[in-house]
Order: C-alpha cells, then structure tokens, then sequence
C-alpha cells in the first residue's frame, strides 16, 4: 500500500518509472498518474473500477485505508463472505477454511448496499447522540467552573471584609485594652507608694521607739523607766 505522504503510479513504478498518482483504485489497490488513469479505464477489467482522487483517499482513516481486498495467505481476490466466521474468503479459502460453512454469500451481494445500511445509519445516530450528550455535559461543566470562579471571588471578598472588621475590631480591643492597663497599672502604682510611704514612716516611727527604749535603759530612773515604758507599750500596740 503506498503511503499517504507520497503516493506514486503503481502502473508507472513496475516499468521502472517515478510519476505521482492523482488518483487511487481501491480494488487494485495501487496509485494511478492521469496517463495510467485512462488506460485503466479502458480496460474491461477494471473500468468499473471505483477510482477516487489520491487526496480523497488520503484522507480515510488508517484502520480504513489498510484493508486489503486480497487474501494475504493465497494471493487471490476476496470473492466470497462467510457469515458464520465474519470473514472474507477468496476461493481457495473454502477449500481450506470454510468447507463445512453454509450460507456463504457473493462479495458483490454483501457490498452493494454497505454505504446505506442500516448498520452505518445507526452507527452515526449513536454517535450523533454520543457527541450532543457531550457537548452537554462540556457546557455544563464549563457553567460549572464558572459558577465555582464566581462563588470563589465572592467568598475571597466576603473573607477580606471580615478580617478588615475582625482587624478593626481589634485595633479598638487592644487601645481600650491599653488604655485599662494603663489605668489600673496607675492605681496600683499609687497604692503602692502609698504603701511604702507608711511603711517607712511606721519604719522611722519604730526606729525611733527603739532609741528612745536603748536611752530609757541608759539614763532613766526605774520609775522613769517603769512610766515611760508603759507609755511606749500603748504607742507600739497602736504602730
């Protein structure tokens, strides 16, 4: 089977000859140049031959396009079908193959109306539906992925409002959190000076007591001492 990049004269390529094909015969399965064309069409057995444009036939699918309509085992044309094995038999094939096969039917029977069966009609209404079902479900979900932008731009923007809220809010929590810290640091301040003021005057007040006692025990009297001590008890109970 010549390739579907450069297709060349089959006829022209056994004398040896380099032309490009213009056109190719599926039933001889070769490429045909326009000088080549026309004898081929003259020619009895070939003349009903259904020549396509090389172009044409470059366009059919690989699969399609390597079916061959002669038996690789006996070199011979496919002449014949065999419905119960599905198969293309030329005839040597029945001799070897398909002895015990019935309804074997004729290649022209089987093909004649392949290109409107009923097969390929429902072959296509399949895959008519196959590619609305698709394109459905691809603008579906192309809605989809739209919808799904859209939901996430507006929680994107939902989320930064409420952390510029959260953040406002806690800008006010945190000076008024600032401003009670700093009163109550004051007042505890306060106290506490308020404290070690006392504190030391009860200190020196004390300090002072405790000369007057060492004084009394140096340089007073036993009354004096008896007297004075008395006084001092009651000063001390009340320090």
């Amino acid at each position: 089977m010549a390739t579907s990049c450069d297709t060349i004269c089959g006829v022209c390529e056994v004398q040896h000859k380099t032309n490009e094909a213009e056109y190719w015969c599926p039933e001889c399965e070769q490429g045909l140049c326009l000088k080549c064309l026309n004898y081929h069409n003259a020619l009895k057995s070939s003349r009903n031959h259904e020549v396509i444009p090389v172009e044409n036939y470059k366009q059919l699918p690989p699969s399609i396009s390597s079916i061959q309509q002669h038996c690789s085992d006996h070199h011979r044309k496919f002449q014949i079908y065999c419905p119960q094995h599905e198969s293309l038999c030329c005839p040597l094939c029945i001799s070897s193959h398909h002895i015990n096969c019935v309804g074997m039917l004729s290649m022209e029977e089987v093909i004649e109306t392949s290109k409107t069966s009923s097969l390929l009609e429902s072959m296509e209404q399949r895959l008519k539906d196959v590619i609305e079902n698709a394109k459905t479900i691809i603008n579906d979900r192309k809605r989809n992925l739209s919808s799904i932008e859209d939901q996430y731009q507006k929680f994107q923007g939902k989320i930064k409002k409420m952390r510029d809220k959260i953040s406002r809010l806690l800008d006010i929590l945190v000076k008024q959190s600032l401003k009670d810290l700093q009163a109550t640091e004051k007042k505890i301040s306060m106290q506490i000076e308020t404290v070690i003021t006392n504190v030391t005057l009860n200190y020196e007040h004390a300090s002072q007591l405790k000369n007057e006692i060492d004084i009394i025990r140096k340089y007073a009297s036993n009354l004096q001492a008896f007297l004075g001590a008395k006084t001092l008890e009651e000063d001390i109970q009340k320090k």
